[in-house]
Protein backbone atom coordinates (compact mmCIF):
# COMPACT_ATOMS: atom_id res chain seq x y z
CA UNK A 1 0.00 0.00 0.00
CA UNK A 2 1.00 3.13 -1.40
CA UNK A 3 2.30 6.10 1.37
CA UNK A 4 -0.53 8.50 0.04
CA UNK A 5 -3.29 5.92 0.01
CA UNK A 6 -2.36 5.16 3.82
CA UNK A 7 -2.35 9.22 4.40
CA UNK A 8 -5.72 9.49 3.25
CA UNK A 9 -7.04 6.16 5.03
CA UNK A 10 -5.29 7.98 8.20
CA UNK A 11 -6.87 10.96 7.45
CA UNK A 12 -10.26 9.91 7.15
CA UNK A 13 -9.97 7.34 10.16
CA UNK A 14 -9.45 10.94 12.07
CA UNK A 15 -11.93 12.27 10.83
CA UNK A 16 -14.66 9.56 11.62
CA UNK A 17 -13.47 9.59 15.02
CA UNK A 18 -13.73 13.29 15.54
CA UNK A 19 -17.22 13.07 13.85
CA UNK A 20 -17.94 10.79 16.98
CA UNK A 21 -16.80 12.80 19.87
CA UNK A 22 -13.49 10.99 19.90
CA UNK A 23 -10.96 13.23 21.28
CA UNK A 24 -6.90 12.67 21.71
CA UNK A 25 -5.54 12.75 25.56
CA UNK A 26 -4.94 16.11 26.23
CA UNK A 27 -7.20 17.70 23.44
CA UNK A 28 -9.99 18.18 25.89
CA UNK A 29 -12.32 21.42 25.96
CA UNK A 30 -12.75 22.20 29.32
CA UNK A 31 -16.10 24.21 29.53
CA UNK A 32 -15.37 27.67 29.73
CA UNK A 33 -17.84 28.64 32.05
CA UNK A 34 -15.85 27.17 34.74
CA UNK A 35 -12.38 28.71 34.70
CA UNK A 36 -11.14 28.22 38.09
CA UNK A 37 -11.06 25.53 40.35
CA UNK A 38 -10.22 24.32 43.87
CA UNK A 39 -9.52 20.93 45.36
CA UNK A 40 -10.98 19.86 48.87
CA UNK A 41 -9.53 16.61 50.22
CA UNK A 42 -7.47 15.26 53.14
CA UNK A 43 -4.22 14.49 53.18
CA UNK A 44 -3.52 12.16 55.75
CA UNK A 45 -2.47 9.38 53.88
CA UNK A 46 0.24 9.89 51.03
CA UNK A 47 -1.54 8.41 48.12
CA UNK A 48 -4.09 10.93 48.55
CA UNK A 49 -1.73 13.75 48.64
CA UNK A 50 0.15 12.45 45.04
CA UNK A 51 -3.84 11.72 43.96
CA UNK A 52 -4.70 15.54 44.76
CA UNK A 53 -1.26 16.57 42.97
CA UNK A 54 -1.81 14.88 40.11
CA UNK A 55 -5.47 16.09 39.45
CA UNK A 56 -4.10 19.58 40.14
CA UNK A 57 -2.06 18.58 37.12
CA UNK A 58 -4.31 17.57 34.52
CA UNK A 59 -6.61 20.16 35.73
CA UNK A 60 -4.15 22.86 34.66
CA UNK A 61 -3.51 20.78 31.35
CA UNK A 62 -6.99 21.70 30.42
CA UNK A 63 -6.31 25.21 30.91
CA UNK A 64 -8.51 25.53 34.77
CA UNK A 65 -6.85 27.41 37.04
CA UNK A 66 -6.43 27.54 41.11
CA UNK A 67 -5.81 30.96 40.99
CA UNK A 68 -8.76 33.06 41.45
CA UNK A 69 -12.14 33.04 42.40
CA UNK A 70 -12.87 29.00 42.58
CA UNK A 71 -16.07 28.63 40.49
CA UNK A 72 -16.28 24.56 41.32
CA UNK A 73 -14.73 22.37 43.89
CA UNK A 74 -13.88 18.84 43.52
CA UNK A 75 -14.49 17.13 47.33
CA UNK A 76 -12.01 14.00 47.52
CA UNK A 77 -13.91 11.83 50.12
CA UNK A 78 -11.79 8.81 50.21
CA UNK A 79 -9.07 6.85 48.18
CA UNK A 80 -8.88 3.36 48.87
CA UNK A 81 -5.63 0.57 47.58
CA UNK A 82 -7.25 -3.13 47.46
CA UNK A 83 -4.77 -6.06 46.67
CA UNK A 84 -6.79 -9.35 46.38
CA UNK A 85 -5.11 -12.97 44.88
CA UNK A 86 -6.21 -13.47 41.51
CA UNK A 87 -4.32 -16.67 40.72
CA UNK A 88 -2.82 -18.89 43.31
CA UNK A 89 0.12 -21.55 41.49
CA UNK A 90 0.45 -25.36 41.67
CA UNK A 91 2.84 -24.88 45.27
CA UNK A 92 -0.56 -22.89 46.61
CA UNK A 93 0.91 -19.98 46.78
CA UNK A 94 -0.06 -16.64 44.96
CA UNK A 95 1.08 -16.27 41.39
CA UNK A 96 -1.18 -13.14 40.65
CA UNK A 97 -2.66 -9.83 42.29
CA UNK A 98 -5.05 -7.78 41.53
CA UNK A 99 -4.57 -4.45 41.94
CA UNK A 100 -7.63 -1.81 42.75
CA UNK A 101 -7.53 1.96 43.23
CA UNK A 102 -11.26 3.42 44.26
CA UNK A 103 -11.94 6.93 44.46
CA UNK A 104 -15.13 8.73 46.00
CA UNK A 105 -15.45 12.12 45.53
CA UNK A 106 -18.51 14.97 44.83
CA UNK A 107 -18.54 18.18 42.31
CA UNK A 108 -19.49 21.23 43.95
CA UNK A 109 -20.63 24.48 42.03
CA UNK A 110 -22.26 27.69 44.23
CA UNK A 111 -25.45 25.76 45.62
CA UNK A 112 -25.24 22.82 43.13
CA UNK A 113 -24.29 19.38 44.75
CA UNK A 114 -23.74 16.49 43.07
CA UNK A 115 -24.00 12.85 44.47
CA UNK A 116 -21.11 11.49 45.83
CA UNK A 117 -19.54 9.39 42.92
CA UNK A 118 -17.16 5.93 43.07
CA UNK A 119 -14.76 5.07 39.93
CA UNK A 120 -12.70 1.98 40.23
CA UNK A 121 -10.08 0.61 38.19
CA UNK A 122 -7.77 -2.04 38.78
CA UNK A 123 -4.99 -3.56 37.10
CA UNK A 124 -3.77 -7.74 37.21
CA UNK A 125 -0.11 -8.23 38.33
CA UNK A 126 1.76 -11.66 37.87
CA UNK A 127 3.87 -12.34 41.33
CA UNK A 128 7.23 -13.94 41.65
CA UNK A 129 8.55 -14.18 45.35
CA UNK A 130 12.08 -14.40 43.59
CA UNK A 131 11.66 -10.79 42.51
CA UNK A 132 9.94 -8.98 45.46
CA UNK A 133 11.70 -5.88 45.17
CA UNK A 134 11.30 -5.31 41.34
CA UNK A 135 7.20 -6.99 41.92
CA UNK A 136 7.22 -3.68 44.27
CA UNK A 137 8.55 -0.86 41.96
CA UNK A 138 6.15 -2.50 39.46
CA UNK A 139 3.54 -2.67 41.63
CA UNK A 140 3.98 1.49 42.48
CA UNK A 141 4.22 1.73 38.96
CA UNK A 142 0.71 0.16 38.06
CA UNK A 143 -1.18 1.93 41.13
CA UNK A 144 0.61 5.73 39.32
CA UNK A 145 -1.28 4.34 36.14
CA UNK A 146 -4.53 3.41 38.15
CA UNK A 147 -4.38 7.00 39.44
CA UNK A 148 -4.03 8.51 36.07
CA UNK A 149 -6.68 6.01 34.65
CA UNK A 150 -8.93 7.46 37.65
CA UNK A 151 -8.11 11.32 37.01
CA UNK A 152 -9.38 10.97 33.21
CA UNK A 153 -12.61 9.10 34.44
CA UNK A 154 -13.07 11.84 37.10
CA UNK A 155 -12.63 15.01 34.88
CA UNK A 156 -14.65 13.50 32.52
CA UNK A 157 -17.57 13.47 34.52
CA UNK A 158 -16.80 16.90 35.99
CA UNK A 159 -16.82 18.04 32.58
CA UNK A 160 -20.45 16.18 31.88
CA UNK A 161 -21.59 17.91 35.21
CA UNK A 162 -20.22 21.16 34.47
CA UNK A 163 -21.46 21.45 31.07
CA UNK A 164 -25.14 20.67 32.32
CA UNK A 165 -25.71 23.62 34.88
CA UNK A 166 -25.56 27.20 34.42
CA UNK A 167 -22.01 29.16 33.99
CA UNK A 168 -23.19 31.02 36.88
CA UNK A 169 -23.97 28.32 39.22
Amino acid sequence: MNSLLRCGLLIGLIGFLSACGFQLQGSHNWPSAWPHYRLDYSARQPAMLYFATALDRALQQRGVTAQGEPRFTIKLHRLRDTRVVAAIGADGKAVEYELGRHVDFQILAGEWRSEVYSLSADRRMSFDPTVVLAKDVEEARLREGLARDLIELLLLRAEVDLRSLPGDA
